[in-house]
């Protein structure tokens, strides 16, 4: 049986780093510096994995805005591409970028279209190289003293010869840009990689860079000294370079680690994701939470015609079933959608005399409720009536009074099954609503202002004989 230790384990990865740097921007026997390298001249360091020389020119020595520009924005730009990310075709679109605002730059300080600059580029990744180049800037990659590669000027040169050396690179015109990429995989511990401009090429000559660096690999002698004496003593141009000695080392990484490394980089996706996702909630809960209830007219909405006495019901000719005491509404009567089947009247106590008050205790057992709302179905006396004496009265109409109070506003359908009488009725919180129920089959559906999809359904079967019996029904969703 094979039997597996637990112990960590780890992958063998190699890593290109910079071993040492040299580095010259010269102004040379010029009045101005139209070079410009990246990293700054002195601020490099080996965790630096771009590097980057432009070369240049332009009227009136406007060159070294072009260099800056160009060589600015390419550094700031290719750090946020990874290793699988990078290309030719992405070099080319973010040379482009950086011509654009070349020509920005041009325009707004007037300044000709012959303003431009070459481009060299050196990126170091873990374990292979890239190199990019537009115009007669020379990249070299030497190992032991010999060239192993070098670059040859890509642009087109179809200028008069004094201004040959503004047509070489990126220019501030719509000229197409096509910057030549290689990677390089066979990198080996003491590679040299030289970055320099045309007046190093055109002054140093390649034995002459083959020989000092094989001696400084012998014996670390002054690099930077000793291209400087070259190029100083045979071009009056500025010269700049890049020379960056490399060490691949080998370097030990635990799984363990890289899952962790790999799970810290999606909790810093994760987090911000989750966090947004709870601000959204918090934001709506807050509204729904404190945005204003829409109210409902505590009172019925009724139409302009006078509202007819409860005496009226006890006229054989009316067969009206329903009657609703309006709280707070007087004698107004209500729109409705059987408005001949509705009689709305104001709990009112009448004034009563001892005939009435002996009458009234008869027809009530004891165990009825005395209360306003089973005084609210006396007939309301006319006008020309509160001075006589009531006549006998008809066995009133209404059998079952329901009381209604709600926790928040609805609107109300009240159906009569027996008799397909409809009314609707609009309850607010405020609103204690009174209804009178005839014998017969009802149904009450009561649904949410705030929340229509929220319903309660009550049904009522009214029998014969109940006399004024009182129900409170509380309306709760």
């Amino acid at each position: 049986m094979l039997v597996v230790p637990l112990c960590k384990r780890f992958l063998i990865c190699l890593m290109i780093n910079s071993e040492s740097i040299y580095y010259l921007l010269e102004v040379g026997h010029k009045s101005k510096q139209e070079d410009y390298i990246w990293p700054i001249p002195g601020k490099a360091n080996k965790n630096d994995r771009v590097f980057i020389v432009c070369d240049g020119a332009g009227s009136f020595d406007s060159g070294g805005a072009a260099s800056k520009l160009v060589c600015q924005f390419m550094a700031a730009e290719v750090l946020k591409f990874g290793e699988h990310r990078i290309s030719g075709v992405l070099i080319d679109r973010l040379l482009m970028e950086a011509r654009d605002r070349l020509i920005t730059y041009a325009r707004e300080y007037r300044l000709d279209t012959d303003l431009g600059t070459t481009f060299s580029m050196l990126i170091l990744y873990d374990s292979k190289v890239l190199i990019s180049w537009y115009g007669d800037s020379r990249i070299y990659h030497l190992r032991r003293g010999e060239i192993l590669f070098k670059t040859e000027d890509n642009s087109l040169v179809s200028e008069p010869t004094k201004n040959a050396s503004i047509a070489r690179g990126i220019k501030a015109d719509s000229s197409p840009i096509y910057a030549e990429t290689k990677w390089i995989e066979d990198v080996l511990d003491g590679d040299y990689f030289l970055l320099c401009s045309k007046s190093i090429i055109e002054n140093v000559t390649e034995d002459d860079i083959k020989l000092l660096v094989s001696q400084n690999g012998k014996a670390n002698i002054d690099l930077t000294g000793s291209f400087k004496k070259l190029a100083f003593e045979k071009t009056p141009d500025n010269y700049s370079m890049y020379l960056i000695r490399v060490n691949v080392g080998k370097q030990k990484r635990s799984i363990n680690s890289r899952i962790d490394a790999i799970r810290k980089q999606k909790s810093r996706i994760v987090w911000p994701i989750f966090i947004l996702a709870t601000t959204i909630v918090g934001l709506l809960i807050m509204v729904f939470y404190f945005r204003k209830p829409r109210t409902s007219d505590p009172a019925p909405k009724y139409r302009n015609q006078t509202t007819q006495p409860v005496d009226t019901l006890r006229n054989d000719s009316v067969t009206s079933t329903i009657v609703i005491s309006a709280p707070r509404t007087v004698d107004v009567p209500r729109e409705d959608s059987v408005p001949n089947a509705i009689v709305m009247s104001t709990p009112r106590k009448p004034i009563l005399t001892a005939t009435d008050s002996v009458k009234y205790n008869s027809e009530n057992p004891p165990g009825a409720p005395q209360n306003d709302s089973s005084a609210a179905i006396q007939a309301e006396e006319k006008p020309e009536q509160t001075n006589q004496t009531p006549i006998v009265q008809k066995k009133r109409v209404a059998q079952l009074l329901i009381k209604f109070t709600t926790d928040e506003s609805c609107k109300l359908k009240i159906t009569n099954i027996d008799l397909d009488e409809v009314i609707d009725w609009d309850l607010s919180q405020n609103d204690n609503g009174t209804i009178y129920l005839k014998p017969g089959k009802y149904s009450i559906v009561a649904t949410s202002v705030i929340d229509g999809s929220k319903t309660k359904t009550y049904n009522f079967d009214v029998k014969p004989g109940y006399s004024h019996t009182t129900q409170n029904l509380h309306i709760r969703f």
